[in-house]
């Protein structure tokens, strides 16, 4: 599980870069909300639709930062995980902490790759007339990210089982 921090940080990178790259294709107008058949109903000028993408993702990595805070200052009492009587013991601390936070780390740096590509994909709309959101990429997206957070959890329960020792 220790490759949460590793794929967080490496989505965010993607994030800024792809969010920079976007900037210079997009339109001065574009459209920003989008109904059930991809077409447009909501429009705004380029500089409020960039500020509300780093809005979203200033408030996803937010919640991330606040969850691995919650780990950290949450009292052993109401932690509840398999093997407990094992992984609470002090000896043990740095590796449930680990994996707490690898977890973290991972679920919200998924979070914040799905809400990229929907900016992503609301830029492309806006660069093709008539202006359409695929919600053939997106809605498989989400299924994938339910997925991924589904393998995350299995990983994370899996991770406290008790080691075996010789």
């Amino acid at each position: 599980m220790r490759f949460g921090k590793y794929l967080f940080i490496i989505v965010l990178l993607l994030c800024i870069f792809e969010t920079a790259r976007l900037w210079f294709l997009a339109p001065a107008q574009m459209a920003s909300h989008f109904n059930f058949q991809g077409n447009p109903d909501g429009f705004m000028p380029k500089l409020q639709f960039f500020a509300s993408q780093i809005q979203v993702a200033i408030v996803v990595i937010g919640l991330g930062v606040l969850m691995q805070l919650l780990v950290l200052i949450t009292p052993a009492r109401w932690i509840n995980l398999p093997n407990r009587e094992y992984w609470l013991i002090p000896e043990h601390h740095d590796a449930l902490m680990e994996n707490l936070s690898s977890f973290g780390f991972a679920l919200f740096g998924g979070i914040l790759l799905v809400v990229q590509l929907g900016f992503e994909l609301s830029t492309y709309a806006n660069l093709h007339a008539p202006v359409h959101f695929s919600a053939q990429i997106m809605v498989p997206a989400i299924a994938g990210f339910m997925i991924f957070s589904m393998v995350l959890l299995f990983l994370l329960t899996r991770s406290f089982r008790i080691p075996f020792e010789n």
